[in-house]
């Protein structure tokens, strides 16, 4: 077989060599090639008798088949096809002599029963869906689209959409939200999740970042000053506000007076599950009340998240059919339970599944609740902890990937694999899973494709509470004034069951030092102080959401922390912070310079430290010689570039992410940093200047990046265009952002060599004027993003060549940059490439 698919890849690579191919064409073929790998190294780790083998030669069969559909379509539009003909001949013969292959096997195994996939889960980190499968509401979204943009509606707009929990509300209303003409409709746009407990100023805040840049003077207003600000800010504009998941009147009241209605088309889309609500909110229409799921639809969404590459034998389709006509149209249920036998192809597995799921689901909540607990009863003992975690952070709240990760690292619930990966790595794998099961839902995404925020659904939030009460993992929940309260039970000092304990008011607090994690909120300073007194043992706290005078020194009596996250008003972190020696993560914020004492270094277990300060200056204290080396120091981040910090990096060869923040350019122009050439591993790159120039300067000659970066941030530097061809020499740069002065200058003329493997490409208030690029500067760019630059002439017109690019993005800049890239869209559409995205906004968009 391994010569078998040599064959057909040495006719694939013809293909691809092939000039004449549009770049969809090239693109599909691509995609199907990088799919017939998969399969032909998995071969590797089948016998020939295994049962899996028929699955993966008939897949490998179908793919082939997709890429001689293109080379016909192709052969007959071509007027010179001799050469395709030849090579589409042989592929033929190949794609045969692999069919022949597969029936050989088929008379060998009368039924298919394919193994566990379990173990070859990490399929899903690389194939995970970009969208959520969005299945029977396309008409649906079709009328409320049509709302949306209606522009014989002048006046403010209340649209609600109302369904019962696990409909597929969300889903529906960020498919609009997100959808290109909508983005470039509306001048300003924000999303906010209400719940049924929610904190009116942390959503305004929400809101107000969403339209406009937060200052400390906006995060200091009271609630009744911010909703004055969010309607100062939306005045004027045309604007779409998303209020996900409201519960009371009460809550559309707080809110509805800060959006003004200067009858320009602005909207407000509401998802609630209660009818009264919608009615209140929208008094003169009427909400639109989302349907079930017909069984065809069920089926169909059912299909999109089962069968992996959309392959099913006719015993997958029955059981399917049984256990989408089980779930009762409910998209929820669906998707968990598909999520749940992706994981293993047994046929015995998915009868006993089907015979679990109860048909009694969309009548009984607790037959609902019971369903999705098949998710959880057959996860991995490993996952099990992580699942639970999320069941401690308040309800349809979006979690930063990076703060889950490290928390889970510090509660202990990650271990090595065995593998040379980093804890951080491990945990991510354990994330990808809980996605690809669907008991995960990814939020936002940064630039480079990786995610950034994720979340979890109500309904599986009260099923791993549920579960965790019942498994002591987090017991007891009381209410104090609309706000959570967790209390464990009374706990044995030796126990090594990990006990998560978050909560989000402080009052009552029991007397118990076992408590591993707390999460406070809304809580006076007085309130919080308490903690040092109650809870020696805690691993993780977090007291980020209000703010201290200056780093509570009684906090250096909690030795057993390993991630502490806090803010505070002015002062430094004391010496004795070395006291916690087991810290891992340090995450603190000041309004003020800050200034690192030397004796941190001394907590060898510290993994990542993350400083952020309003006057953007944190500087070093001067590192004894004696100092150890930081072997687990992945992450440090805003420090200033002085010889001190120059100290440090010598002693973190282990580094992986660096931010920089400082004075990084001389008074005479000549921008220089600290070394960074020795650390071999270092991927993520911020540099910050703080120096004010008044003219363009150069990169010091002593500047080498290593080759292992992979993101880099450029602000404030004032660098000459001329000089941007050290950043194109970085081999393996994927994600540049060039933002506020980076690079001053009109012209920018890209070198023949330039960025071989950049995906992402973010211009960000530059007064460049022309741009002279082709595709062969970029041949593997997928994202271009050009914010507020007003003066860009327009964009090259061989991007929509580059056969890799996928969106074109373009807000505050110039009606000329604008027009460019709509003359690329419809070049492209009339080439029929529909996976080619733009967003174009003429608008301002905040930081």
């Amino acid at each position: 077989m391994d010569v078998l698919f040599d064959r057909l890849f040495e006719q694939v690579n013809k293909l691809l060599r092939y000039d004449d191919w549009l770049p969809f064409e090239r693109c599909q073929i691509s995609f199907y090639s990088e799919k017939l790998k998969y399969f032909s190294e998995a071969f590797a780790t089948f016998t020939i008798t295994d049962e899996n083998f028929r699955f993966q030669l008939t897949e490998s069969v179908e793919l082939s088949t997709a890429i001689r559909s293109i080379l016909f379509s192709k052969y007959v539009t071509s007027s010179d096809p001799p050469d395709l003909t030849r090579v589409g001949d042989q592929l033929a013969l190949e794609v045969a002599g692999i069919y022949k292959a597969s029936n050989r096997i088929v008379r060998k195994t009368e039924e298919w029963d394919p193994p566990d996939f379990s173990s070859h889960f990490y399929f899903e980190k690389k194939y995970i869906q970009e969208v959520e499968a969005f299945v029977g509401f396309q008409a649906e979204a079709s009328d409320l689209l049509q709302q949306l943009v209606s522009i014989t509606k002048k006046q403010l707009q209340v649209i609600c959409i109302v369904g019962m929990a696990g409909l597929g509300k969300t889903t529906l209303a960020e498919r609009l939200y997100n959808d290109p003409y909508v983005v470039s409709y509306f001048y300003a746009r924000a999303w906010i999740t209400c719940s049924q407990v929610y904190n009116k100023r942390d959503l305004l805040l929400t809101l107000v970042s969403s339209v406009v840049e937060i200052t400390d003077d906006v995060s200091m207003m009271d609630d009744n000053m911010l909703a004055h600000a969010l309607y100062r800010a939306l005045k004027g504009r045309r604007y779409l506000i998303v209020i996900d998941d409201i519960w009371s009147k009460e809550a559309w009241d707080d809110f509805q007076i800060s959006f003004p209605n200067d009858i320009n088309g602005s909207k407000i889309l509401l998802t609630t599950r209660i009818k009264d609500v919608a009615v209140h909110a929208q008094p003169k229409g009427n909400p639109h009340c989302l349907r079930f799921l017909t069984e065809e639809e069920s089926f169909d969404l059912f299909k999109k998240k089962a069968f992996i590459m959309g392959y099913y034998s006719g015993q997958m389709y029955s059981i399917g059919k049984s256990i989408a006509r089980k779930c009762r149209e409910l998209p929820l249920a669906i998707v968990v339970i598909a999520g749940l036998l992706k994981t293993n192809l047994q046929m015995s597995w998915w009868a006993q599944v089907d015979e679990a799921v109860s048909s009694y689901i969309l009548t009984d909540e607790n037959q609902y609740i019971d369903t999705l607990a098949l998710s959880y009863h057959h996860l991995p003992q490993h996952l099990r902890p992580c699942f639970l975690s999320f069941g401690a952070f308040p309800e349809d709240h979006d979690i930063p990937v990076c703060k889950l990760t490290w928390l889970w690292i510090a509660e202990g619930f990650i271990q090595q694999d065995g593998t040379e990966k980093s804890l951080e790595d491990v945990a991510e794998d354990y994330l990808m899973n809980l996605i690809g099961r669907s008991l995960v839902v990814v939020g936002k995404k940064r630039s480079n494709g990786a995610i950034k925020m994720c979340r979890i659904h109500d309904l599986l939030r009260d099923l791993g509470l549920k579960k965790a009460e019942e498994e002591n993992f987090s017991p007891d929940i009381y209410w104090y004034n609309k706000h959570t309260y967790s209390c464990p039970h009374s706990l044995d000092d030796s126990s090594t069951k990990p006990q998560l304990f978050l909560s989000t008011n402080v009052l009552n607090i029991p007397s118990n030092p076992c408590c591993s994690c707390w999460e406070v909120s809304n809580s006076s300073v007085k309130d919080v102080l308490v903690i040092w007194d109650t809870s020696k043992l805690i691993r993780v706290l977090d007291i980020s959401s209000i703010e201290l005078l200056a780093f509570p020194c009684e906090l250096l009596q909690l030795v057993q922390l390993r991630y502490l996250e806090l803010r505070f008003r002015s002062g430094n972190p004391p010496e004795s912070v070395s006291n916690l020696r087991e810290l891992q993560t340090l995450v603190m914020s000041s309004r003020t310079n800050m200034i690192v004492p030397k004796n941190i270094w001394k907590i060898t277990t510290l993994r990542h430290l993350c400083i952020k300060t309003g006057e953007n200056h944190v500087s070093i204290s001067d590192v004894e010689e004696e100092a150890i080396l930081m072997e687990n120091l992945y992450t440090m981040s805003l420090v200033s570039p002085t010889r001190p910090c120059q100290d440090i990096l010598a002693r973190t060869r282990n580094l992986k992410k660096l931010g920089l923040c400082g004075p990084l350019t001389t008074k005479s122009g000549e921008m220089k940093f600290p070394d960074i050439c020795h650390l071999k591993h270092l991927k993520t790159l911020k540099l910050l200047n703080t120096t004010a120039l008044c003219k363009a300067g150069r990169l010091s000659d002593s500047i080498i990046f290593p080759e292992t970066l992979k993101s880099l941030t450029v602000s404030n530097t004032y660098l000459d265009w001329k000089e941007a061809w050290i950043f194109e020499m970085i081999p393996n740069l994927e994600v540049l952002k060039l933002k506020f002065h980076a690079f001053v200058g009109r012209d920018w003329e890209t070198s023949t060599e330039a960025f071989p493997r950049l995906k992402l490409l973010k211009l960000d208030e530059l007064n460049i004027l022309t741009w002279t690029a082709s595709r062969n500067h970029f041949p593997e760019l997928q994202r271009l993003q050009i914010c507020r630059c007003p003066y860009l002439m327009e964009i090259p017109e061989d991007f929509g060549n580059i056969w890799t690019l996928e969106w074109i993005e373009l807000s505050g800049c110039s009606e000329a940059a604008t027009s460019s890239a709509r003359n690329i869209q419809r070049e492209q559409e009339s080439y029929g490439n529909d996976w080619l995205k733009f967003l174009l906004n003429p608008a301002l968009a905040p930081s």
